[in-house]
């Protein structure tokens, strides 16, 4: 193991400091880098702009219905003294937090292009460019709301993939001038990829892959074996866990909903499983019951069910279930 991906919790950390010394103490003194998931620094961010925009809708909604009490108070007597400016104040403050909140996003945004592997203008992206943008991008992201945002972003760790990637791409190809034309040749194609060549702007992206396919063929007649190397850098550069994330956003859901379940009902989910027939895979058409070779008089969970116990073949332990 050469990388870690986490969040940052300290017991990760711990964990993991610890391992390294028992690597130490058993031998093994290769380094285990430690990068900080942008999964959860995207999720943060999103968290605090929905915060900043709450507070937008709310006073939007309190300055539309103090203009709406202008508006009554006209219609009724005919004087809207002493409301007026009240809507006014109401509607000055929605104005302040709107643009507190499009100040937050353009910032984030800007943040967002340091945790990528390539910068907007197609150049290969490393440490010192990502801290430079972070620093200025902060100036206009404050508040309680980003507060975890900021500590993350503050932490050497969070850019640690830039430097593994730089590394790794050195040793792909330790020619400069060549890596430098194959990442941009990497980049145009992945520019063009979603594109079609009769779409608004999507024939220049092919054509600019094309001739940078020429360039890299000049500089070097095994440029194709250096940009397969390059190229697998690129695709294993991992900077989260989105899939375990995935799978915890199930997992957890199932968990959850198992708190309050009794065992009768997790029996009884439990049946409905073990004779759920697969629908694909080598196991298709087949439920797990069938491949343990249970006999039963039908594999219908229903009519399982249905079925008295003395007509059962054989009773169902927990020693058979199959999930």
């Amino acid at each position: 193991m050469e990388q870690a991906v986490v969040d940052g919790g300290s017991g990760l950390r711990c964990g993991l400091a610890d391992w390294q010394k028992e690597r130490e103490n058993s031998g093994n003194s290769t380094p285990l880098e430690a990068s900080l998931d942008v999964f959860h620094t995207k999720q943060e961010a999103q968290r605090a702009l929905r915060k900043l925009w709450n507070h937008v809708e709310s006073q939007w909604t309190r300055a539309e219905a103090a203009d709406r009490q202008v508006e009554q108070a006209w219609r009724d007597r005919g004087d809207r003294r002493g409301l007026g400016p009240v809507a006014g104040k109401a509607w000055k403050k929605a104005e302040r937090l709107m643009e507190r909140y499009d100040c937050a996003e353009r910032a984030w945004k800007r943040v967002e292009t340091t945790l990528e592997l390539f910068r907007p203008d197609g150049r290969l992206n490393d440490r010192e460019w990502a801290a430079g943008e972070i620093a200025a991008a902060m100036k206009d992201i404050d508040g309680p709301e980003w507060a975890k945002v900021r500590r993350t972003l503050a932490d050497r760790r969070s850019l640690t993939f830039l430097d593994r990637m730089q590394r790794q791409l050195a040793a792909a190809e330790p020619r400069a001038e060549l890596r430098e034309a194959l990442l941009r040749r990497w980049w145009l194609r992945q520019q063009s990829v979603p594109l079609y060549g009769d779409a608004p702007g999507g024939g220049r992206w092919l054509a600019a892959a094309l001739v940078q396919t020429e360039y890299c063929r000049k500089l070097a007649a095994n440029w194709e074996e250096s940009y397969r190397r390059v190229a697998a850098v690129l695709r294993h550069t991992v900077r989260a866990s989105s899939a375990v994330e995935c799978m915890n956003s199930v997992l957890r859901m199932h968990q959850e909903r198992h708190r309050t379940v009794t065992q009768p009902m997790l029996d009884l989910k439990r049946l409905y499983w073990n004779c759920r027939p697969f629908h694909s895979g080598k196991r298709r058409g087949h439920c797990p019951y069938e491949l343990l070779a249970v006999p039963l008089p039908t594999t219908d969970w229903w009519q399982l069910l249905r079925t008295p116990p003395a007509d059962s073949t054989q009773e169902l332990s927990s020693s058979e279930v199959a999930i």
